[in-house]
């Protein structure tokens, strides 16, 4: 049995929790701020905020500008980064053990006092349209945002993590602060802390150095999906692929099917012995990439593949990839390929979990999603209960061709792509 401990949850002032896990036989630990917003908490004028928000709280506190940020936890031998989803934002360092307290007190100044000072924030703007633009010259990502759009629709979860150049280009240091004060808030924030530090420092540097405001969240939470799929969204360019991504209807986050969905989705095109990779790329040689992956939020989901090809082998790789999803949801996968995918997710589990910052992301989620406390060995246990039939039965419900989402970017087709997928 792979033994890596329990995570805690403790609950502390103002509804704030602290996520914890003792991890003796490292000698760093690491701590992160997640909060419960993302790009889905956005209102369509406001969307990209929380992206900008997390990217502007580097530039500069009180006490500390950004230069000194930097500079500070390099001199702590210690790692810093942040990054935003679409149902959260995160702001997290990793360090030497003994360096955790001076590490804490940079990332709480940052979270807590940043000023978002304009000529920062017009700098950093800068910035994050580069990164707009670098999604739109990188085609299999951009294929993956118009398939957001395509099978979310109007919903929030469609519109893109990073905003629209119009949105970033007038975002204010109000604005920001407006965000932060409305979501930065005690009962909607979890400080997950990992790594060799007892539970009592642990909730004492907390106590220490974080303290959030205790007044609620004024606004409610967005509405889960109403309608998915059943369309098309296409950005035709000059480029030497197609690129396809679909998604289908699945499982949201939080569901006892998600391990059966990890299962499937490492079976049908998790990797190089996938069905997919071994039908469409080795025996056929009509894509270079081919992959699929869940996309899963806390009330719904999407089970998404994409692949790239040339354009002139654009419509008999769309036709082999419906054939091999249709023949596998009727005739289900073999015993060795269930064996293979589910020895993959095991393997890729543990190995993920012997990170530190990556059991870190994993307490964080399951506090703010489920508030339960994370554990390695239930996660493993769960993956060891899926069955070959679990996985066969999931199959019918998630590849919906009437609710299918496509995202399409390359020359622009000789032939209508929705219909090779109906």
């Amino acid at each position: 049995m792979y033994n890596c401990g329990m995570s805690e949850i403790i609950g502390l002032t103002g509804g704030l929790r602290l996520a914890y896990m003792n991890l003796p036989y490292v000698h760093s630990v690491s701590v992160g701020v997640f909060v419960k917003t993302g790009s889905r908490n956005e209102a369509p004028e406001q969307n990209g905020i929380a992206h900008f928000t997390e990217h502007v709280t580097f530039k500069g506190t009180e006490k500390r500008d950004a230069f000194r940020i930097v500079s500070e936890t390099d001199a702590l031998g210690a790692n810093v980064n942040a990054f935003t989803s679409k149902e959260m934002t995160a702001y997290y360092f990793q360090c030497l053990d003994d360096t955790v307290e001076a590490c804490a007190d940079v990332l709480s100044d940052i979270v807590l006092h940043s000023v978002y000072p304009a000529e920062e924030l017009d700098k950093e703007r800068e910035v994050i349209l580069e990164e707009i633009s670098m999604v739109e010259d990188t085609p299999d990502d951009l294929s993956q945002e118009k398939c957001s759009k395509a099978f979310w629709g109007e919903h929030a979860l469609a519109r893109p993590i990073l905003g629209s150049e119009e949105n970033v280009s007038r975002f204010t240091a109000e604005d920001v602060r407006a965000f932060v004060s409305e979501h930065y808030v005690a009962d909607n924030v979890v400080i997950a802390v990992c790594g060799n530090i007892s539970r009592e420092k642990a909730i004492d540097l907390v106590y220490k150095y974080f303290t959030f405001p205790s007044r609620k969240k004024q606004s409610a939470e967005f509405s889960a999906p109403s309608a998915v799929g059943g369309r098309i969204e296409s950005a035709i360019k000059d480029v030497e692929q197609a690129n396809v991504t679909l998604a289908f209807p699945s499982v949201s986050s939080v569901s006892d099917e998600v391990p059966s969905l990890a299962v499937l989705s490492t079976a049908l095109g998790g990797g190089m012995s996938s069905r997919l990779f071994q039908d469409i790329r080795e025996k056929l040689g009509l894509v270079y990439s081919i992959y699929s992956f869940p996309s899963l939020y806390r009330d719904a989901g999407a089970f998404c593949l994409y692949f790239g090809t040339n354009p002139k082998k654009l419509r008999k790789a769309a036709d082999t990839v419906k054939k091999v999803i249709s023949e596998t949801v009727s005739f289900g996968f073999t015993a060795e390929e269930f064996f293979r995918a589910k020895q993959q997710v095991r393997g890729a589990l543990v190995m993920a979990e012997e990170r530190s910052l990556s059991i870190l992301r994993s307490m964080a989620k399951s506090a703010l999603y489920k508030n339960e406390p994370y554990s390695i060995e239930e996660s493993l246990a769960e993956i060891e209960a899926v069955s070959l039939s679990s996985v066969n039965a999931l199959m019918p419900r998630v590849f919906d061709f009437a609710k299918v989402g496509i995202g399409y970017v390359g020359k622009k087709p000789a032939f209508d792509l929705s219909e090779v997928f109906q």
